[in-house]
């Protein structure tokens, strides 16, 4: 990368990867490009896929416009107080190779490049790609955890059976993972929901037991939002933890960029404030994911740039619980 700005005279340094975004390799919140595996405590990982996708493709091009905004994203986080950067070791662990064509070849290569991270005790944060990489990223936590506890942000419940003969894709990952033992269904909570596709999909969440926040739910706690939830997941605390983040859980007004939008959902400040009530339990956390970013049908970056600023909160999250 170019070094300090040629002729900047006035006693300060400034490198030009924080001024010129044209300059430079764009990584995930100009985390260092991985060139050590053994050394990050958190390892940002892209997965460009979207084999999954029922409806509209693009998500493949997820982790290259997070990537890209996230020069953006603010790295120091007010209410925390705290500065990532200088709590925790951070790298861009750059895209997964993995065939877009098969979605059992793509699954194989996603569980090995996370074990790969977890070998190394680096905790993954995975950018998708559309929602059925889940599936194999919780494969590679499960056999280091167990059934792990999950909270879900998102519009659907993703617990819809096989489509098209294919029980892989991104309406079935907590189906799918329910049914592999990957994750406890008394130990997860859905919030932001506000659509299920068919009948059989809510009949499972209820019968799993699954615990169901919708987004009217949310808009009802009002400004005891931060405080209900956080009480709500506090349930969860002693178990490994995932998180999965699913853009479309917020309204389409605020996420154009995504292939499955759906109205009537939480909007940008709901949707952080429901992050920061994860801070009682950030500790159990193993691991993230944050997906169905789509740059081609987004809106002049706007749901990257979103997406960018939800990733910092999930790092502000680790750090403030490591601090």
């Amino acid at each position: 990368m170019p070094g300090p700005l040629a002729g900047y005279t006035d006693g300060h340094t400034v490198e030009t990867e924080n001024v010129l975004r044209s300059w430079g390799i764009h990584t995930f919140l100009k985390a260092p490009l991985l060139r050590d595996v053994t050394r990050p405590d958190i390892g940002i990982l892209g997965v460009p896929f979207d084999g999954g996708i029922i409806r509209s493709p693009g998500a493949r091009f997820g982790p290259r416009g997070v990537r890209n905004a996230s020069f953006r994203a603010s790295l120091y986080h007010p209410d925390y107080d705290v500065v990532p950067h200088e709590i925790l070791r951070i790298a861009d662990c750059g895209d997964v190779v993995l065939s877009p064509f098969s979605i059992d070849d793509a699954y194989q290569s996603i569980a090995k490049a996370v074990r790969r991270l977890l070998a190394r005790r680096i905790l993954p944060i995975v950018v998708g790609g559309d929602h059925s990489i889940s599936t194999p990223v919780l494969r590679a936590l499960h056999a280091k955890h167990g059934p792990m506890a999950l909270v879900q942000f998102d519009a659907h419940s993703d617990t819809s059976d096989t489509v098209y003969g294919h029980p892989h894709h991104h309406g079935s990952p907590f189906r799918r993972s329910i049914e592999e033992g990957l994750i406890d269904p008394t130990r997860m909570i859905q919030v932001g929901i506000r659509k299920f596709y068919a009948r059989p999909a809510d009949n499972f969440v209820r019968e799993r037991g699954l615990e169901v926040i919708t987004a009217d739910d949310m808009r009802a706690m009002g400004a005891d939002l931060g405080r209900t939830l956080a009480k709500r997941f506090r349930r969860l605390k002693g178990r490994p933890i995932y998180v999965t983040f699913d853009i479309d859980c917020l309204d389409h007004a605020f996420v154009p960029g995504t292939g499955g939008p759906e109205p009537f959902g939480p909007d940008s400040r709901e949707a952080r404030i429901a992050l920061m009530a994860l801070a009682g339990i950030a500790s159990d956390i193993v691991g993230f994911d944050l997906v169905e970013v789509a740059p081609p049908l987004d809106v002049r970056d706007q749901t990257s740039v979103l997406a960018a600023q939800l990733l910092a909160e999930m790092v502000a999250l680790v750090a403030q619980s490591r601090r």
